[in-house]
């Protein structure tokens, strides 16, 4: 279903919705939008609230929302989620509600001052350019409308852009098994339970998520809707570092600054037994192409510390071994940095699928050594001299962690 039809549907449903009518048979919204049967907190909302609720589940339910935070919910609908999460940040936090329907906006404006909440704004716009500027929310919520996206890359990479560190994304949402027999039966059952437009399976959004840059990623089914279709629950979390800093995937714009970083570190004489950083080109074939991660500073934009991977072997066995190098630039030591990247690269890998990360640190990398062992990190052993470095031969220590949940 192309945007323009989704955005003409819920415009249809919102105009019959503002006539008192429920109108979802009208509009033919199937049996999985279970609407406001899925609430068990609806006491004071207004009914117009209540009618034009179409969601999958309850997404506030599952969000931990806190007093004072700011919220931010994809496809407000009628506004729904957005009054249930104002009455849940309070007076001193404040609640977003974006949609592509003004009819839907209207609604749910209306549905706002019926219910004397003042601690919320609605916006125009779509869910793949969300109108906010970076790290402007702690949580964004969903009900059934991400499946609704024709770019749900986009979606998801803006809801992280949006999201301060440390910020929480909770939304329900159609998801389908990642091995279903029959996709034209999975369609049909799409179609009929009209919350979807091409919903991803859950191995698709574990890494639609990922390479947003999230972590801690977990699919949960709270319905079956048969053929392999079922509402669930996802939830993540963009990682948490310093005030004005941010973890986000590497990019090739960083290029110069990660390899900037990457010299300083070679120029410590006690990060590699390399002397030069290699090209762009030679450091991005060697490593993996995902598990890349920067800490930005968010006043400059300036690339601070970095962290990536790389297999240790293409033999199948290894598939969940990987090895990795981590950079933190001398001017920023000793503010958390580094261990707050190596976290979010952990977590990462396990949401990954990778059971083993290894490396080799020099003796003499004493904070380097700390830093690892800090995060879980154990040291195997010592390959004595195994290597030259400016003409001395050098001992390696060998650490590795196992997760403990792959």
């Amino acid at each position: 279903m192309a945007h323009d039809e989704i955005v003409d549907r819920y415009s249809r449903f919102a105009r019959t919705a503002m006539t008192g009518q429920s109108g979802r048979d009208s509009t033919s919204f199937g049996e999985g939008c279970v609407g406001a049967a899925g609430y068990d907190d609806t006491a004071a909302l207004p009914e117009g609230a209540l009618r034009a609720s179409l969601g999958c589940g309850n997404p506030v339910a599952v969000a931990d929302l806190r007093e004072g935070e700011v919220v931010l919910d994809l496809g407000s609908g009628g506004g729904i989620d957005v009054l249930l999460s104002a009455r849940r940040v309070g007076p001193t936090g404040r609640v977003y509600g974006l949609d592509a329907s003004s009819d839907m906006l209207s609604l749910a404006r209306d549905n706002a001052a019926k219910a004397g909440v003042t601690n919320t704004e609605f916006l125009h716009g779509t869910i793949e350019h969300i109108p906010l500027p970076g790290r402007a929310v702690d949580v964004v919520i969903s009900n059934c409308v991400i499946n609704l996206s024709d770019d749900k890359a986009a979606t998801l990479a803006e809801a992280f852009r949006v999201l301060r560190p440390g910020g929480r994304f909770g939304v329900s949402d159609v998801v389908t098994e990642d091995a279903v027999p029959d996709e034209d039966l999975r369609r049909r059952t799409e179609t009929r339970i009209g919350c979807t437009a091409g919903s991803l399976t859950a191995g698709e959004y574990r890494t639609l998520l990922l390479d947003a840059g999230f972590t801690g990623i977990t699919v949960t089914p709270t319905a079956d809707h048969g053929d392999g279709v079922h509402s669930a629950v996802v939830k993540a979390v963009k990682p948490p570092v310093a005030p004005g800093f941010e973890i986000r995937p590497m990019r090739a714009e960083d290029a110069g600054q990660v390899l900037s970083v990457y010299q300083l570190g070679l120029d410590t004489g006690h990060a590699s037994f390399e002397t030069t950083a290699p090209t762009w080109e030679a450091f991005s074939s060697a490593r993996l192409g995902h598990l890349r991660y920067v800490v930005a500073d968010t006043r400059t934009g300036q690339v601070v510390a970095w962290v990536a991977a790389s297999r240790v072997s293409a033999r199948p066995v290894y598939a969940g071994v990987v090895e990795h190098s981590i950079y933190v630039h001398p001017d920023y030591g000793s503010r958390g940095l580094g261990r707050a990247l190596l976290d979010a690269f952990v977590a990462a890998s396990e949401d990954a699928g990778i059971w083993t990360i290894q490396s080799g640190v020099f003796p003499e990398n004493t904070a380097g050594l700390a830093l690892h062992q800090a995060a879980g990190f154990r040291v195997l052993g010592t390959r004595e001299r195994i290597g030259r470095h400016h003409g001395v031969w050098r001992d390696v220590l060998m650490i590795e962690r196992r997760s403990p949940a792959i």
